[in-house]
């Protein structure tokens, strides 16, 4: 499924909320198994390709990284050469998405047409099945002008931020290796379907952006010297809460939209599972789906 479909796709697959729910399901009998977990499988196993965590842990090997990766969050920054590819391609968005809002349709289609991956991709949105019932697009201008600025700050998000997501040379990071962009492609389009609250962009936005937060995690295992291992449940749930955590030190410095880095500074007050943020909110409930939805795809 691309990563349009995953974003109109209609919500099949997305967990029940809680109002949804039984107020008191019966208990089961002593006889009866208990149902496994909906998401019995940390995110950390998924992304490294492990079937399960090794144990509860943490190791001493898993401590010790741990403890390199407080030290890098206790400093004012975050180090660009975590992610040495959005010194470059974080401001190249930015002014894009400048150009998007400031040139008129015919400039903007030629700005486009320099490159042929966001040519291909624009014109793939205005020829899929949401935007066909809108009306025809025989050429690039006229698909421009079709999906309009939302759907083209979408498709320059993707296109230019995808290396962010490019393998780095160690253990850690190569055993993740394309499952990172996968997970981003699916929350982003998780994310922008429950931006109800917030700007479809800056929902879809922080989805796609989140797992930032994984590369310069991964980045900071390679370095550490700690071998390369399926994580301990405790590791994997240590590992999550910190990788959201840089993602944020990355997002505060990046200030994509004001939202966007209001989040960022909201990470420096709140983990994820109780922040009060509307982005934030956006981003916890779109996670197990984004997980499903990945686990589901992959068989």
């Amino acid at each position: 499924m691309s990563w349009l479909a995953r974003l109109f796709a209609p919500r099949r697959r997305e967990a029940p909320r809680a109002a949804d729910l039984p107020s008191a399901p019966a208990a089961p009998s002593a006889s009866t198994p208990p149902a496994p977990a909906a998401f019995s499988i940390p995110l950390a196993c998924w992304l490294l390709a492990a079937d399960a965590p090794s144990g509860a842990g943490p190791s001493a090997d898993e401590a010790a990284a741990l403890a390199r990766i407080d030290a890098v969050l206790a400093q004012p920054g975050l180090p660009e050469d975590l992610l040495p590819r959005a010194a470059a391609l974080v401001p190249q968005l930015l002014a894009m998405l400048r150009q998007g809002d400031e040139l008129p349709v015919a400039a903007m289609a030629q700005r486009v047409a320099r490159d042929a991956v966001l040519s291909a991709e624009v014109l793939k949105l205005a020829g899929s099945a949401y935007y066909r019932g809108r009306g025809e697009a025989s050429d690039l201008q006229q698909s421009i002008s079709l999906i309009g600025v939302q759907g083209l700050h979408t498709v320059i998000a993707r296109v230019v931020l995808k290396p962010i997501y490019d393998q780095a040379p160690g253990p850690w990071s190569r055993a993740a290796g394309a499952r990172l962009w996968t997970h981003a492609e699916a929350l982003a389009a998780e994310c922008a379907l429950r931006a109800e609250a917030v700007p479809v962009f800056d929902a879809y936005l922080t989805g796609l952006l989140h797992d930032s937060g994984w590369t310069a995690t991964l980045n900071l295992l390679d370095r550490s010297g700690v071998e390369f291992a399926a994580p301990s449940e405790a590791f994997a749930t240590a590992l999550e809460r910190r990788a959201y955590r840089l993602f944020g030190r990355a997002a505060r410095r990046w200030a994509i939209t004001p939202s966007f880095a209001e989040l960022g500074a909201d990470t420096l007050r709140h983990p994820l599972g109780t922040s009060p943020h509307p982005l934030a909110v956006v981003l916890r409930e779109a996670m197990p789906a984004a997980l499903e939805r990945v686990r589901a795809e992959a068989g």
